[in-house]
């Protein structure tokens, strides 16, 4: 069985066009494989990076799978797609459907990025949550030199780990996925999830279900970090600009 999701494209990237229970088959299915499989998660604020930036755009085309993670890409995909996005796929909710099927699997999973203590702290909190889970390592994101992103290398081969979670922020998970995928040939599964660990360690919270379920998690983000105030106008721009 080779299972294809649809896909639509929204301003030059296409997205899976799918809900949770249907990626969580293709999952399976690739997981189980043994082919390498590399997910993204824009949003608008990087699709509109993505716009103004041809590296950038580039850089997220070469991922296997692009997952809609917030309402402001699938607002754009009505007004420019043939047809909208039937369903958002947050990149921590892909993180957790992954998860558990790395737990029912028996896949070791590697947790990179983040500050100090962060990934140890996700890892721990997702093995009390699914004792089968495998941690295969962790490490902190914070990694300057050449020495350092070698060590961390070698760590990730030697974890055995099948699937690598990264929290570098964008675009920096996504660059070092992308550079280092070859060098890792026993990782099954890449996936970047920015800020994942720090809500899974419990230093941030996601917003209420109340925001998810009228899909403004994005406004909650805003209010709890006002600074996210001044990536608004791009995302507009994104959302109801003249497609190019």
């Amino acid at each position: 069985m080779n299972t294809r999701l649809p896909t639509v494209t929204v301003r030059g990237l296409s997205f899976v066009d799918a809900d949770r229970t249907e990626l969580n088959e293709l999952l399976r299915e690739r997981l189980q494989s043994g082919n390498q499989t590399v997910i993204f998660t824009p949003n608008a604020k990087i699709g509109a990076d993505a716009l103004r930036n041809a590296r950038l755009h580039a850089l997220l085309c070469r991922a296997d799978l692009l997952l809609p993670d917030g309402a402001g890409v699938l607002l754009a995909s009505r007004y420019h797609a043939d047809h909208p996005l039937r369903h958002r796929l947050p990149g921590i909710e892909a993180g957790e459907t992954v998860l558990n099927l790395a737990a029912e699997l028996g896949l070791p999973v590697y947790f990179f990025g983040g500050e100090a203590g962060i990934a140890e702290k996700a890892a721990a909190h997702w093995q009390k949550r699914l004792p089968t889970l495998i941690v295969a390592g962790s490490h902190h994101g914070y990694v300057t030199t050449e020495q350092e992103r070698n060590g961390v290398l070698q760590d990730i081969r030697q974890s055995g780990a099948r699937v690598l979670l990264v929290c570098l922020g964008f675009p920096a998970q996504e660059e070092w996925i992308d550079q280092n995928r070859a060098a890792l040939p026993s990782v099954r599964l890449f996936l970047g999830l920015g800020g994942s660990f720090d809500v899974w360690a419990g230093k941030l919270h996601r917003a209420p279900r109340v925001f998810r379920a009228l899909r403004m998690e994005w406004l909650w983000r805003m209010l709890r970090q006002p600074r996210r105030f001044s990536q608004l106008p791009s995302m507009l721009r994104y959302v109801f600009g003249r497609q190019n």
